[in-house]
């Protein structure tokens, strides 16, 4: 499972890369700004399993299985992906509160959930990397307890704006506070 995850773009241990793909920034830097939050655009890490990249139109699309995701970052299953919201519980308790599983958007008469190029601008959350290991072994662990493939798992930025003097991030997505990270 762990070598499953994409082979991201090389880079040296102090330069932290971001997912190639994100979930679209709908809040924009002015207007976080005006709310009282950074213009600065950083990125969040959602591991997504049992879900593919629909290459034609950038549509995020359910494969065979329930579609389960990990914000990496936050150690926290992901409850809703349109707009994205933390589940209550960390991964250490997911395992006894359960694990949600996923409605991704699409059909008749909603369009798919669309993922855009990550900005060029947008920051990496420091220790990226040992946060996607930790919700990868998760995932591994859920994979083996369900005893169904979740297949390769799926590298998604979440944008956020982080908070001009402490305090809580803004989700550039739906445009709700987030908890508490520190992202410096």
């Amino acid at each position: 499972m762990l070598a499953l995850l994409p082979d991201q773009r090389r880079a040296a241990p102090e330069e932290r890369t971001a997912p190639a793909m994100s979930l679209p920034v709908r809040l924009q830097p002015s207007r976080a700004s005006a709310l009282g939050w950074s213009p600065e655009l950083h990125v969040l890490t959602l591991l997504i399993g049992n879900a593919a990249l629909r290459t034609r139109d950038g549509a995020l699309v359910p494969r065979t299985g329930p579609v389960v995701a990990v914000c990496a970052e936050y150690d926290r299953p992901i409850a809703s992906l349109d707009p994205p919201a933390l589940a209550p519980h960390s991964l250490a308790r997911a395992r006894l509160q359960g694990v949600p599983a996923l409605r991704l958007p699409g059909g008749f008469f909603r369009g798919p959930l669309r993922l855009v190029a990550t900005h060029r601008l947008a920051r990496a959350a420091p220790k990226r990397e040992e946060a996607i290991g930790r919700a990868a072994r998760f995932l591994a662990e859920l994979e083996e307890a369900w005893r169904r493939p979740l297949g390769a798992l799926l590298e998604v930025a979440w944008p956020v704006y982080g908070p001009e003097h402490g305090g809580p991030l803004l989700d550039a997505v739906g445009g709700s506070p987030l908890p508490e990270l520190a992202l410096r």
